[in-house]
């Protein structure tokens, strides 16, 4: 690799704001910057208080949107600020993270002649109108050099057809480093106190934040058939709706909020099994449900035929229920909270999956290998 490969990545909301695509940036960027590339990130900033920093030896820098488009953050400052960081030295490898179409236009302004490499995290599955118009913005701009998804999943749709033949997809797993996820004395006496919090008795954990396709309201829905606890992290637009919900229905969940990274580990641990209930494909892999199985956990997840099922399959590492179906949701839990044996099975297998297939350095070893693939390609 050449010592000097500059990155910069264009990233949505990584580090500032919780998400399972921000989580991927900081992990691979990390992973990344601990390879040796100089790499950078350019973020969106919700509220214009974030500082340029580095944090693990990736340069981030905050940019805040003028307004949104739907859920498309609109900051055409992150153009000028590409700009200022390519004078000092061009950069090798523009890599972007899809859906975010204005960023995909911004990256091929860059300065220079950057490769450019597009993460495909998920279609566009609800903008009804603005949805095909940023496609087609999108598709009348220069594709990118390759095209890299997380499963075979995310390579084989309809949208990604448009931006990438068959010879330009690459399968790269994501990765999460499971070092903190440890079961260590520290964590399992915090997962211990977690548990006497909250009662002592069986605990459902779930984690995201409150939007439509999470699937959070069927999950509450499950709960009240469901006798144990559920312990929902993360917040969002529908947080006030799913409390008036558990409340008139009688479920036990307590709503523990945004919970900071460095906690996550004992709830993880504090819990018997981990559900990912959502309901449409934009949840195309649920990084949550791997550090669960990392954390030896048993999983309950809903069937939406991408990467969330490759990544934990049925009866392998969880229980597969059909999205928005709360009765069937409710009896997969109860199966596992009643059934210790299937319970270990479960999650020992997610454990050793999680270990073997989805960590940080080989994502970060692999990303790496495109990156100089695609330079010396150019340069043939």
């Amino acid at each position: 690799m050449p010592t000097a490969l500059r990155v910069l990545h264009f990233a949505k909301y990584a580090f500032e704001r919780p998400g399972g695509m921000e989580r991927h940036v900081e992990a691979l960027t990390r992973g990344l910057a601990a390879a040796g590339v100089d790499v950078t990130v350019l973020a969106y900033d919700p509220d214009g208080t974030a500082r340029p920093r580095v944090v693990d030896g990736v340069h981030l820098e905050p940019v805040r949107p003028l307004f949104h488009l739907g859920s498309q953050a609109v900051a055409p400052g992150m153009i000028g600020r590409a700009r200022r960081l390519s004078r000092p030295a061009r950069f090798d490898v523009v890599h972007e993270h899809w859906p975010d179409p204005l960023a995909h236009a911004m990256a091929g302004l860059v300065p220079g002649r950057p490769v450019r490499v597009m993460s495909w995290h998920s279609d566009i599955v609800r903008q009804k109108w603005l949805g095909p118009a940023f496609l087609r913005l999108a598709r009348l701009l220069p594709q990118p050099d390759a095209v890299v998804g997380a499963t075979v999943c995310h390579l084989q749709t309809a949208q990604v057809t448009g931006f990438a033949p068959p010879q330009r997809r690459h399968l790269i797993p994501y990765g999460i480093d499971v070092a903190p996820l440890a079961a260590t004395p520290q964590t399992l006496a915090r997962a211990a106190a977690l548990r006497a919090a909250h009662g002592g008795g069986p605990i459902v954990f779930a984690l995201g934040r409150h939007v439509y396709y999470k699937g959070f309201e069927v999950l509450v829905d499950a709960m009240a058939q469901v006798d144990a606890v559920l312990v929902l992290g993360g917040e969002g637009p529908l947080t006030g709706a799913l409390q008036a919900r558990a409340a008139h229905l009688g479920a036990r969940v307590v709503f523990a909020g945004a919970i900071p990274e460095a906690e996550l580990p004992a709830y993880f641990h504090a819990c018997d099994v981990f559900c990912l209930p959502s309901v449409a494909p934009a949840e195309a892999f649920g990084m949550v449900q791997t550090e669960a199985m990392a954390c030896g956990k048993p999983v309950v997840n809903t069937w939406l035929g991408n990467g969330v099922n490759v990544v934990a399959p049925d009866d392998r590492v969880a229980l597969t229920v059909q999205p928005g179906d709360a009765k069937a949701l409710a009896a997969a839990l109860r199966r596992i909270l009643q059934d210790p044996a299937l319970a270990a099975r479960l999650g020992e297998e997610g454990r050793r999956r999680a270990i073997r297939e989805f960590s940080v350095d080989a994502m970060a070893d692999q990303t790496i290998e495109l990156y100089t693939k695609l330079l010396r390609n150019r340069h043939d």
